[in-house]
């Protein structure tokens, strides 16, 4: 009874191609989450201060760009850059998450700045 307006649904090439363009969606998503895992370096937030922040070196594959530093910008402060490393500090335990979510950014360690 269901499945008859399900397969005529699944009949017109709108609905194929929407359903194709979530799942492409979905795979993306997946393989985002997935290599974020590695990015982040096993000491990242050992050291916090007192509101639960803590200074990160954001390497990237190339040297940043404006767009690159204004997107960083959203998660901590800009202390400088050194060739294709970003020194950011007063990030959120959050703000290390939603880098690391970022397919433009290579690797995320502590940082090595006093």
């Amino acid at each position: 009874m269901m499945r008859e307006p399900l397969r005529r649904a699944w009949r017109m090439p709108t609905i194929r191609r929407l359903a194709v363009i979530v799942v492409l969606v979905l795979a993306y998503q997946v393989w985002l989450g997935v290599q974020a895992a590695g990015k982040v370096g096993p000491d990242v937030g050992d050291e916090r201060d007192a509101r639960g922040r803590f200074a990160v070196d954001v390497e990237l594959d190339f040297p940043p760009e404006r767009y690159h530093i204004l997107e960083l910008q959203k998660h901590g402060r800009i202390a400088g850059t050194t060739g294709k490393t970003v020194h950011l500090r007063s990030v959120s335990p959050a703000g290390v998450d939603a880098l690391a979510h970022q397919y433009w950014i290579a690797r995320i360690g502590t940082s090595t700045r006093s």
